[in-house]
């Protein structure tokens, strides 16, 4: 693999993976485009708190691409 092959899979963002509303009311990760962070607590059926690095973070359920 070339430098700019190994570079190009590296930039790809991963698609999307579906989730359910069950899936996302028991996640403890989420992945955003920036990464995956450590779920804290379920605010509402449509967004979660994550540990930031500077303080916790609302991610709106719109933004998240994967659950776990």
């Amino acid at each position: 693999m070339t430098p700019e092959q190994f570079a190009a899979t590296r930039t790809t963002p991963k698609p999307p993976v579906p989730y359910t509303p069950e899936q996302f009311a028991k996640a403890t990760e989420v992945r955003t485009r920036y990464g995956w962070y450590d779920v804290l607590y379920t605010i509402d059926a449509h967004s979660v708190a994550v540990a930031g690095d500077f303080g916790d973070l609302r991610i709106p359920a719109g933004t998240i691409l994967e659950v776990r």
